[in-house]
């Protein structure tokens, strides 16, 4: 799906009523599809990383037969779902990600205050031709709950004036370098459809309008305003200004708009059945997860049965990259003897 495709497939509301279709209730739908007519209908042992949680849980409540045994890491939904409560417990962890950039590379907080006046003089651009924005900049810090993500920006931020050795240029007006601005593209470019679905993933039955939810959320937390100082980095949000700025995103401005004042959807989450759930769930939860946060999965988990938590401390978001870290959950759930049968 690029811009030409998506522009194809009509108006406004039929591109809106189209990106619906790519949400966690016609996933799972997708997924038994194929498990009853492609796989015999064998039951699924699912490992679910991130987004691929919550698609366990959509799975679990609409049809939990068609699974022996579930893993996630790092992605339990809270349950009842709601976009504007998850940035509410992630723009402090964001905050506090950026803090800890800056303890570890003290001389960047000068070196992004510099790049940050520079951006707010206007007319930079990036290869694309896109705008560079103080905005478009914070969202460099997205990646900051994985690893080597603070090596990977600082060295980043060292490439910006291209004169000297990469310690910041006094002057307002001083040049950012075409390897920078690459970089900043590079690490920032949008990818439809991840963007414009980004808040909606949120969305559960009768839950009211998402609203542009992480856009509300940053109103009220003056300290990420483009003037503050230290600059602190945005995490993974979505913002109105990326549908007007980056070009990837315009031919979807107008569909996400209207989806953002959608008030009803269809129920992903069963509580109910949830609560008496049966399917072993193994479940690793990191401490500082800084995507999806660890006392609203925490609290799903006391609500679902036959669900077990990992609690970690030893991992980022991206744990499971991580050589070893599957293999704990899985002699987990073999020393409960959840897979009998099944492996």
């Amino acid at each position: 799906m690029d811009a030409s495709s998506f522009a194809a497939l009509g108006g406004p509301e039929e591109q809106a009523a189209y990106l619906r279709l790519f949400l966690a209730d016609s996933i799972v739908r997708d997924f038994e599809h194929m498990r009853l007519t492609e796989f015999g209908g064998r039951r699924w042992v699912s490992l679910g990383q991130s987004y691929g949680g919550f698609l366990t849980l959509a799975y679990l409540s609409a049809f939990p037969q068609g699974l022996a045994a579930c893993f996630t890491t790092g992605g339990i939904p809270h349950v009842p779902a709601s976009a504007r409560e998850v940035y509410e417990h992630t723009f402090p962890r964001m905050a506090a990600k950026s803090r800890e950039f800056y303890e570890r590379y003290p001389q960047d907080v000068e070196r992004v205050a510099a790049i940050a006046d520079r951006l707010a003089d206007g007319g930079v651009t990036l290869p694309s031709g896109d705008p560079l924005t103080v905005e478009r900049f914070q969202t460099l810090g997205a990646d900051l709950g994985k690893k080597p993500a603070f090596e990977r920006l600082h060295w980043l931020l060292d490439t910006a004036f291209p004169d000297g050795d990469g310690s910041l240029s006094a002057a307002r007006s001083a040049r950012l370098s075409d390897t920078f601005l690459a970089g900043v593209e590079e690490a920032t470019a949008s990818t439809p459809l991840y963007w414009p679905l980004q808040e909606f993933i949120y969305a559960d039955g009768e839950c009211g309008p998402v609203g542009w939810a992480a856009q509300q959320v940053r109103d009220q937390s003056p300290e990420f305003g483009v003037g503050a100082r230290p600059l602190l980095f945005t995490g993974e949000a979505i913002f109105p200004w990326m549908f007007e700025q980056e070009r990837a995103l315009r031919p979807f401005r107008q569909a996400v708009q209207l989806l953002m004042g959608e008030g009803s959807w269809p129920r992903v989450y069963d509580a109910a059945q949830l609560e008496v759930n049966e399917v072993p769930l193994q479940a690793a939860v990191y401490y500082n997860d800084m995507y999806v946060d660890r006392e609203l999965q925490l609290d799903t988990l006391s609500r679902l049965g036959n669900s077990h938590a990992w609690i970690t401390s030893e991992y980022e978001h991206d744990g499971l990259h991580q050589s070893g870290m599957f293999s704990k959950l899985l002699r987990l759930a073999l020393e409960r003897g959840d897979l009998e049968g099944v492996l």
